[in-house]
């Protein structure tokens, strides 16, 4: 049935749910997203004290050790879904995600549900970049 609308899936094409399940995030009540929005940030001031001792490297991003050494500070280690790339973390609470960047120029924080399919090896909180 290629190219034909399913009835009751709008004009998606068939299985497109299914397809894109990689980019679906869980959802939040009120009171997640507000303990969220506290996680985020204890984490956002203590990453800011990383921007203020300066010494980003490439393209204005710290590096994965000062980031790690941050978050340590705060309790946050793998058994929490910590996941840190170039200039890049996510943190699992345990309910949310609190995810940003960490350069030289910005310091930003996003509090979201746990990904239904994460990037393989990353922990809850970073987006596939692929599918399936």
């Amino acid at each position: 049935m290629t190219g034909t609308r399913q009835e009751g899936n709008g004009d998606q094409a068939p299985h497109y749910a299914e397809n894109h399940a990689y980019r679906m995030q869980a959802s939040l009540t009120p009171d997640e997203r507000a303990r969220g929005q506290a996680s985020a940030k204890l984490i956002r001031e203590e990453l800011e004290k990383v921007r203020k001792e300066g010494g980003a490297g490439e393209h204005g991003a710290f590096g994965e050790e000062r980031i790690a050494a941050a978050l340590s500070r705060l309790g946050c280690g793998e058994e929490h879904g910590v996941y840190i790339g170039p200039g890049l973390y996510s943190v699992h609470t345990g309910v949310v995600c609190v995810s940003g960047y960490v350069t030289k120029d910005e310091l930003t924080s996003e509090v979201h549900g746990a990904y239904i399919e994460p990037q393989p090896g990353t922990g809850p909180c970073v987006k596939n970049r692929g599918g399936h």
